[in-house]
């Protein structure tokens, strides 16, 4: 079961909700009608909801936001509090005066608030070896389930006296596994039913019925109120019956007084139950997590096992959770989308009246500076309604509420803020209540920041290969980010790779070394913050091809004048073995020079490949003339030598000469 029911009073309450619905087909091919103008709840995974008919409020909690959303009757949001982490159960005191919130987060607690003024009026803070996670009222005590490591470890139930603060544990006649489901019923208020609703198959099931007008917990009847791993249980409108479900199409009753006497019930032809509430008036209400396009809410009126009403959710909607107004007649309906692209939380109300629709109104400046306070006015169509204003930023991507006024007779209000520099974006909203829908207007105000001053050296330097270069980035004021990321951009096919994030010192410098074996682009990024705008700088390392070249088959190096050569035979084939860093279709340029007119002339200048090591060989054939003078030498030429990514760079001339 996906909530908790609170303890209900037979009060009558007047009901005017309702839903607008849609045939899903033609009148011949008449079906269950589709829900629309369902509203998107800012919840991501609801827990538990429960129906103030006093206040006329739905509370829905938010395990993982740590949150409780006060709606109104048609879904707009009253209030949003943020109470404790792994909040999830929800109860609410016969009166309807009190709720209480179970967390099992940091604080294993219970907390109390004030339904008429929405105040926090106190933390129960219990055992934090135990995760609290049901929660229900009953004999003026507040019980709760626990479990002890998680949802599947041993579990338990518990009693709080809110006005002593008095906390006891109880035994339970059945072992548990997670904190067991608590249910009551209008109709039978002394009694407490307690069941595993667990994934464990050798306690799924087991349920415990007991009378609590005594000074401890009494157990009237017991049993394994399942055929396979039970969901979840509810309790007929009388206190008579229990009703339950499990997994797939199975759907279980049984006599209160006899749990284990279970038959099969609400055998409709629909699978997948996922969530189930009764009335005070009997009707039982089923919703389903399917996405076949079949009912997704059935409703069977009091006594009856077959559905009077059906109703599809749109698209692949999963009915999470039906609740039941207590004392009335509307149906709260939660859809959640079972997409990839689409999981958004819908809140559609069934029956009563349909709300009446306002205006809203609302005028915000296009661009202001930043530091400025901000102000955007309205109307509302509501004399004297509560209007409150959400921000969008790059700091607080969720919505975040910055004002709440009271319009004024008129209608007027007047909201205000002091945004951080960026694009923002505005919501301004009326929560509505039980006659009115709710309405909000949505404004982007762009807030201009300030110019980073961001430098990158050293910058078109030229290094030899192999050698390792200090960059340094300086950053200057900014607001709150002292972050800065240099990047490494080697040419060629080396992707590019973060050399270095981290938060730059009490200067603004941050270094960082790279050894070079290529050109690299280097980039320092900062990524802004609330007032200073996003800044990058780039600088180029220009590394040199490492080239050396080797003549070899001489028979004897002597100095002519200042200068070494190489002497061979005439008949020798000088061989030149060239080594260079590799690359893919890279070229050696070998270039031979003969020494004439007192000059040195070009005669011969190769383009040779290099295999995949970096060698390139060349041998000099040919007649050779006696007594010239000749130097050879290699070179990497960028674009050339069939690539860009090193900068040039040649070896040093060799000189030979060719005797008899």
């Amino acid at each position: 079961m996906h909530k908790v029911r609170a303890v209900l009073t037979a009060v009558a309450v007047a009901c005017t909700a309702a839903v607008t619905v849609t045939s899903a087909a033609s009148p011949a091919l008449a079906g269950p009608p589709a829900l629309s103008g369902g509203v998107v709840l800012p919840i991501d995974n609801p827990s538990r909801v429960v129906v103030d008919p006093i206040h006329k409020r739905v509370l829905v909690t938010d395990p993982k936001a740590g949150e409780a959303l006060w709606l109104s009757y048609f879904g707009g949001v009253q209030n949003r509090y943020t109470l404790a982490p792994g909040i999830e159960g929800i109860a609410l005191t016969p009166d309807f005066s009190t709720a209480y919130f179970a967390s099992s987060g940091y604080y294993n607690s219970i907390s109390e608030y004030d339904m008429a003024t929405g105040s926090n009026e106190g933390i129960h803070v219990l055992d934090p070896s135990l995760r609290v996670r049901t929660v229900a009222v009953a004999g003026g005590l507040v019980w709760f389930g626990y479990d002890t490591k998680g949802k599947d470890s041993p579990g338990g139930f518990g009693s709080l006296d809110p006005a002593t603060d008095k906390v006891t544990l109880h035994d339970l006649p059945a072992a548990v596994h997670g904190a067991p489901e608590l249910i009551t019923s209008p109709g039978a208020p002394d009694t407490l039913v307690v069941a595993d609703v667990s994934g464990n198959a050798e306690t799924s099931g087991n349920l415990a019925v007991l009378d609590v007008t005594g000074a401890g917990p009494a157990v009237t009847s017991k049993g394994k109120f399942s055929d396979g791993l039970l969901h979840g249980v509810e309790v007929s409108a009388d206190g008579s019956t229990l009703i339950g479900y499990g997994y797939g199409c199975l759907v279980w009753k049984a006599p209160i007084a006899d749990p284990a006497k279970r038959a099969q019930a609400f055998h409709n032809g629909f699978c997948d139950t996922e969530t189930s509430d009764v009335n005070t008036d009997g009707r039982v209400a089923l919703g389903y997590s399917n996405t076949n396009g079949t009912t997704d809410v059935a409703i069977s009126p009091a006594g009856s096992e077959l559905p009077a009403e059906q109703f599809l959710a749109p698209n692949t909607d999963r009915v999470t959770h039906v609740t039941w107004e207590p004392g009335g007649d509307r149906l709260f309906v939660l859809s959640r989308g079972a997409d990839a692209g689409n999981s958004e939380v819908r809140f559609w109300p069934l029956h009563g009246s349909q709300p009446k629709y306002t205006t809203l109104t609302a005028t915000a400046p296009a661009t202001t500076p930043v530091g400025v306070p901000l102000k955007i006015t309205g109307t509302v169509g509501v004399p004297s309604a509560p209007v409150r204003l959400y921000r969008t930023d790059a700091t607080a991507p969720g919505k975040t509420e910055v004002d709440f006024v009271q319009a004024d007779a008129a209608g007027r209000f007047t909201l205000t803020d002091r945004p951080d520099a960026g694009t923002v974006k505005y919501t301004v909203s009326y929560a509505g209540d039980d006659t009115y829908a709710p309405i909000s207007t949505t404004r982007s105000v762009v807030v201009s920041r300030n110019a980073t001053a961001l430098s990158l050296s050293p910058n078109n330097t030229v290094n030899n290969y192999g050698s390792t270069v200090t960059v340094t980035a300086r950053l200057g004021k900014t607001y709150s980010n002292r972050t800065l990321e240099i990047w490494a951009d080697p040419y060629g096919t080396e992707p590019l790779r973060l050399v270095r994030k981290t938060v730059t010192d009490a200067k603004g410098n941050l270094t960082a070394k790279l050894k070079l074996t290529r050109t690299t682009a280097v980039q320092v990024k900062f990524a802004g913050d609330a007032q200073y705008a996003p800044a990058s700088a780039r600088s180029v390392l220009n590394t040199r091809a490492a080239v050396s070249l080797q003549p070899s088959r001489q028979y004897r190096t002597a100095k002519v004048g200042s200068v070494t050569y190489r002497f061979f035979r005439k008949k020798v084939h000088p061989y030149f073995l060239t080594t260079m860093t590799p690359y893919p279709g890279r070229k050696q340029r070998l270039t031979l020079e003969v020494y004439s007119g007192g000059k040195w002339k070009a005669w011969r200048v190769l383009n040779l490949p290099l295999n995949a090591a970096g060698k390139s060989a060349f041998t000099l054939t040919g007649t050779h003339a006696v007594g010239a003078k000749y130097r050879a030498r290699t070179g990497y030429v960028t674009k050339t030598s069939g690539d860009t990514v090193n900068y040039t760079n040649y070896s040093p001339y060799y000189y030979f000469t060719f005797t008899k």
